[in-house]
């Protein structure tokens, strides 16, 4: 009887003993699961940080800002006739009276691009100047110095001239003025450069 009794007895033990270890093998293996799915996730974390595919702020400033179709010196923009880049731009005040009315000058390169070996007339061309805090515009006036020229610009070839606007009552702050250009034959849409650097010189 007793004989039964130590059997029965080390035989449940045993049965906890092996029911214990099972147990601990389990949470040790999903314990080691939960790490592994969690590296790998750290690890594709990192992956798209370091991997080059996510903008910098700069990139998504630019890409911002060409999407209001807004360019910056040096830029061009490119249509079925013109091809047309603003070099950069300049800011005066003239000592005349009482007025001391303001010029912008804006250096311009126009292109001829068109394909089909044509001349093309850039006196279609219109010049403006908008600030846009006030959204008053001012027309700009081409300074050429050969007409001919500037009404038949051959294919593939460019002119670069100033174009000065005039503002009579000029703003104290000229941080926020771009520069237009519009064309009935090959129209510019919303394109527009920023004039940055503008700073008050006397004249």
């Amino acid at each position: 009887m007793k004989k039964n009794v130590v059997l029965i007895v080390s035989a449940f033990m045993l049965t906890l003993s092996l029911s214990a270890c099972n147990s601990l093998g389990n949470k040790a293996q999903e314990t080691n699961e939960e790490k592994v799915v969690e590296a790998a996730s750290n690890e594709s974390t990192a992956e798209d940080n370091s991997g080059g595919e996510k903008a910098t702020p700069e990139e998504i400033e630019e890409m911002q800002r060409l999407e209001k179709g807004i360019l910056l010196y040096g830029q061009s923009f490119k249509g079925g006739d013109y091809g047309a880049t603003v070099e950069h731009a300049t800011y005066t005040v003239t000592q005349e009276g009482k007025d001391n009315p303001g010029i912008i000058s804006a250096r311009v390169t126009i292109k001829n691009v068109r394909e089909d070996s044509k001349s093309v007339d850039l006196s279609n061309i219109q010049f403006s100047v908008k600030n846009e805090k006030s959204g008053k515009f001012y027309e700009g006036q081409p300074l050429i110095e050969d007409e001919q020229k500037f009404k038949q610009v051959p294919s593939g070839y460019s002119l670069t001239f100033d174009v000065k606007f005039l503002m009579k009552n000029p703003p104290k702050n000229v941080n926020h003025f771009y520069l237009y250009m519009d064309s009935s034959i090959d129209p510019f849409e919303d394109t527009h450069w920023q004039l940055d650097g503008l700073s008050e010189s006397k004249q």
